[in-house]
């Protein structure tokens, strides 16, 4: 009779405990928040003091520890900065061959365990459990005991029975992850490394996302380092394209013999070295989109072949006869003013005007000042992320000097700047001292504020906000209009 009593207090017991993670599972979609509870319920009942919960990035193989309690600052960092990997040590072995493993003594010797923080950290006990959802690893779930541990098999069975609504929370988490991510993409599109507050830049990308899904051709001009492959990348995966390739070439990286094998192929034998086929970049990019930097460095003859492919995407591969056709959208970009080429000679007019029916101008980074601090916070948490800091701003003194700088490089040089600065960095804020000379140096240079200056840069600004009306700037600045008629009349004789 006593033993059915147990036997029924026990059972309670275990249904008890299911019920208990059950209810801690639904109660929220942030994960970690979900793992912590998770792993504290669990080690509870297991009378066990450490644990470790991995999630599984199948992108990067990575084993993600959500959640961990009580163990060793070594092994700690070992498994946050060093990712274990699918397939790797105890906990990857587990997740690849989704397979039990309970050691009852001396885990840590264990020669599963590969790493030498986990071999270091004395383990004694220890139990790793697959989480699944849908028959898919999405977890491991492990129980540590640093010293004897006295198994009861019962528990074991409540914890096997545990991985099926952790793994079931994983799942869900993940699943309303993705949408949160999905939607944020449709409200504000993924224009990735593009920071823009300035009017100018605004404006390019109200266009951008008026062209996304038009199949004309595009020519991005701009200086070098303006960001004309950041753009035509964000014409690309915001478009119906996205899941077909992007592809680029620099025109210019290439002699024009070997910049036609790239872009349209050759068949085996159509010169020396051709020894089998080879599929050129336009065939490549079937589908999607074909970039072509520094377009103005193409030859004239390399020219003729590129507009007769944009006439009817047709195009032919060195050596052969037979006719190759594919759907592939042009974006070509040029740091140069293709009109002048054309007047010059040196590029085709009839192939300009097939690339130029929709035209986007970036604006050098001197000319959108504005866009120089929100640049500098987004790389300063890019360099944060790729060199394990934490710093949290650039100086007043580094700002003054970014902002009077006239980046010639435009945004590539200042990321390049900003990188090196973070390396130089010793501090919460990166300081003058942390930039290249040549912008430091800018800080010294001397800025003109005089009033006359101030003013005549305030109203400007102002005229620029109201698009050039100036009657909208006179109210926005309480002038009236023949005021700042004479005034504007001054700054354009050169007087103020």
């Amino acid at each position: 009779m006593n033993t059915q009593k147990d036997q029924l207090e026990r059972q309670n017991r275990k249904l008890s405990i299911l019920y208990d993670i059950a209810l801690t599972v639904g109660k929220s979609l942030e994960l970690k928040e979900i793992l912590d509870d998770v792993l504290e319920k669990v080690l509870a009942f297991m009378r066990a003091k450490s644990g470790v919960i991995y999630t599984i990035d199948y992108e990067t193989l990575d084993m993600i520890p959500v959640t961990y309690r009580n163990l060793s600052d070594e092994l700690v960092t070992d498994l946050t900065k060093n990712k274990v990997k699918l397939g790797e040590c105890m906990c990857g072995n587990i997740a690849q061959f989704d397979r039990e493993v309970v050691i009852l003594k001396d885990a840590s010797a264990d020669p599963r365990f590969t790493r030498e923080s986990a071999r270091k950290e004395g383990m004694d006990f220890y139990a790793g459990l697959p989480i699944k959802a849908k028959d898919k690893v999405v977890g491991v779930l492990c129980v540590i005991s640093h010293l004897p541990y006295d198994l009861d098999e019962d528990l074991l069975d409540v914890l096997r029975a545990a991985t099926l609504p952790i793994g079931l929370s994983i799942e869900n988490s993940l699943l309303f992850e993705t949408a949160r991510k999905e939607a944020d993409t449709l409200k504000h599109k993924d224009f990735e490394g593009i920071v823009a507050s300035s009017r100018k830049m605004l404006e390019v990308l109200a266009l951008v996302r008026k062209i996304i899904n038009v199949p004309s051709s595009i020519l991005i001009s701009g200086e070098s380092g303006t960001g004309k492959e950041l753009i035509a990348r964000a014409v690309h995966f915001n478009s119906l394209r996205k899941g077909n390739p992007f592809l680029a070439i620099n025109c210019s990286a290439l002699p024009e013999n070997l910049l036609e094998s790239e872009m349209f192929g050759y068949v085996k034998g159509a010169f020396t070295g051709a020894n089998t086929n080879k599929k050129g970049l336009i065939e490549a990019a079937e589908g999607g989109t074909l970039f072509l930097d520094e377009l103005e460095a193409m030859s004239k003859a390399l020219q003729v072949k590129l507009l007769r492919f944009m006439q009817d995407r047709t195009f032919y591969k060195v050596g052969d006869t037979k006719p190759v056709t594919v759907d592939v959208r042009i974006i070509a970009a040029t740091n140069r003013e293709l009109q002048e080429e054309v007047r010059a000679g040196r590029f085709r007019e009839d192939l300009y005007y097939r690339l130029n029916v929709i035209r986007l101008d970036l604006p050098a980074l001197r000319g959108r000042r504005e866009d120089v601090p929100p640049l500098i916070k987004y790389f300063i948490s890019k360099f944060n992320k790729k060199f394990c800091k934490s710093v949290k701003r650039a100086s007043k003194e580094a700002l003054y000097a970014a902002m009077n700088y006239e980046w010639p490089g435009n945004v590539r040089e200042l990321e390049n700047a900003i990188e090196r600065a973070m390396v130089m960095a010793e501090a919460e804020e990166l300081r003058l001292g942390d930039l290249p000379a040549e912008i430091a140096a800018a800080s010294a240079s001397g800025q003109d504020l005089s009033m006359d200056k101030v003013e005549k840069e305030h109203i400007l600004k102002v005229l620029d906000i109201a698009g050039g009306s100036r009657k909208k700037a006179a109210v926005l600045l309480n002038l009236d209009t023949t005021t700042l008629w004479r005034k504007l009349k001054l700054y354009s004789d050169g007087k103020k």
